[in-house]
């Protein structure tokens, strides 16, 4: 999962941050929100979780993911709308990304080098995150009981791992993006 490339400390912050963040919202049922930054009141999307959902089956595991996966792209794609900034921009948080499956890296390669509008980047964030989302959907008779998020076909999960550190890259950016436009900062090279 995309925790193995987060810094811990920072994580156990933002996880600790989030959790009081996310006792405000009275109604959810996902672990994924969105939420008014404390220090610059920019809107942000939280962190994907980086543990199993609860429930009582592995199934019901694996469903709780792919809809806290299907969230999070959209409360994504939603913000990089409403950011509407319409000068191309070079997409940051990809500068380094690095992912297990060649077809992706080559997506990711390619991102490297692009320049997008927020509501460009929005809509990818929306088609790389409804593509995470299938793939993990499409292979729920491959989930391994123990690891309900896994699956047995090692090249497939590679395919969803990368899908995953894709999407968190591009919410990343949106939320820096959104927290340049609350705060009138000029982007970060």
């Amino acid at each position: 999962m995309a925790s193995d490339t987060k810094n811990r400390e920072s994580w156990d912050e933002q996880e600790s941050s989030a959790r009081s963040i996310s006792q405000s919202i009275p109604l959810k049922l996902s672990r994924v929100f969105r939420f008014n930054d404390p220090q610059t009141g920019a809107p942000q999307i939280s962190d994907f979780p980086d543990t199993n959902p609860t429930g009582d089956t592995p199934l019901e595991i694996r469903m709780k993911h792919f809809t806290e996966i299907e969230n999070f792209t959209f409360l994504a794609h939603v913000l990089g709308h409403e950011l509407g900034g319409t000068t191309p921009r070079p997409i940051r948080t990809v500068t380094d990304l690095q992912v297990p499956d060649e077809e992706f890296q080559n997506f990711v390669n390619t991102a490297k080098t692009a320049s997008v509008t927020d509501e460009e980047l929005a809509d990818s964030t929306l088609d790389v995150g409804i593509n995470w989302e299938h793939f993990v959907a499409s292979n729920d008779n491959l989930l391994l009981p123990d690891h309900p998020l896994k699956i047995s076909d090692v090249l497939m999960q590679e395919k969803i791992d990368s899908l995953d550190v894709i999407t968190e890259a591009f919410v990343r950016e949106i939320n820096l993006r959104g927290i340049e436009k609350q705060t009138g900062t000029k982007p970060r090279k």
